[in-house]
């Protein structure tokens, strides 16, 4: 083989992987529907973008130029992509309100820690109130335990993932349960110290592994939405619906409920964890109206630097 024609195998075979990355980066910004392969492996989108960076790397030294801008411009896509699932505007306030209130939503069952010790870790943060998830009998007599701190309690303990739990220093107005497609949501009102009143709802969802279960959180997700059309105007949405943050089903429920994610972005987490959090992908949610602010988020971690849980502050906004 001549010179020429290994340098038109090579154009050649450039050129196919330049098509070949193209099409993988727009498969992940926009997967086709009604395939269950397309939902399941568009949830590795940051492990694309950062294969495109690395090959970015790669074909900077070993000098192929198409490559090079292919991949570079296929992960500045990604990222921007993946930046806009998240909320990159958040700016914490600078000024704590008093009539703030912090919630702190954990999942035990996250937690390798002993389920006790990993409670007293919540409890010595002393939000003003503790949603569990995935609460379930057996829990009962530990958060009872700490009735005195905690004297305002709704438990809805159940056997499977969809137990709840909410323990607050605050009056908890109106609690009550009712039911979207199967799923259990709990709604409450929370007057603050200074009669600043909170509406809270909490809800979860089982993890979508079939088509049909993801056409089921769809409209699980539509009628919550409408539900929320009519909530009041300090509203907080404490959720985790076991979907990626840039899954096209989430972004389109915050557009339509108008709600505000709490995470800046996916390394949005606390000092204990390690270099390679952002392969972590977050599925707890803690959104709140655009009638609030967010003062202060973080992520909670176990002694073993897992994630279980998430904590924020939020208050109404000023008006100058």
């Amino acid at each position: 083989m001549n010179s020429n024609d290994w340098y038109i195998k090579s154009e050649r075979v450039q050129w196919s992987m330049v098509i070949l990355i193209i099409a993988v980066s727009l498969f992940f910004v926009s997967p086709p529907e009604g395939f269950l392969w397309a939902k399941l492996i568009s949830n590795y989108a940051i492990h694309w973008m950062l294969f495109c960076l690395l090959g970015g790397v790669i074909t900077l030294f070993i000098e192929h130029e198409k490559l090079l801008y292919t991949f570079m411009i296929c992960s500045a896509l990604m990222a921007f992509y993946l930046m806009n699932s998240f909320n990159t505007d958040l700016k914490l306030a600078k000024f704590s309100s008093p009539n703030a209130i912090q919630l702190a939503f954990i999942n035990p069952t996250l937690s390798n820690d002993d389920k006790i010790k990993m409670l007293q870790f919540v409890f010595k943060k002393a939000p003003d109130v503790i949603i569990l998830q995935e609460f379930t009998p057996d829990m009962l007599e530990w958060v009872k335990a700490y009735q005195q701190e905690y004297p305002y309690q709704y438990l809805l303990p159940r056997i499977d993932p969809l137990g709840k739990a909410i323990l607050s220093k605050f009056n908890l107005s109106s609690p009550n349960e009712f039911e979207l497609m199967d799923n259990p949501v709990l709604n409450l009102y929370i007057t603050s110290s200074q009669n600043d009143s909170f509406q809270i709802i909490v809800c979860n969802h089982l993890p979508p592994i079939t088509l049909m279960a993801y056409r089921k959180l769809n409209q699980f997700l539509t009628a919550l939405s409408n539900t929320l059309s009519n909530a009041h105007q300090n509203l907080i949405l404490v959720a985790d619906f076991n979907i990626v943050p840039w899954s096209r089903e989430l972004r389109i429920f915050r557009n339509n409920s108008g709600l505000v994610a709490s995470r800046r972005d996916n390394a949005d987490t606390g000092p204990e964890t390690g270099n390679l959090d952002i392969l972590n992908t977050a599925s707890m949610e803690l959104m709140y109206s655009k009638n609030l602010e967010c003062s202060y988020f973080e992520v909670i971690v176990d002694s073993f630097g897992n994630p279980f849980g998430i904590m924020g502050r939020y208050q109404k906004k000023f008006v100058f």
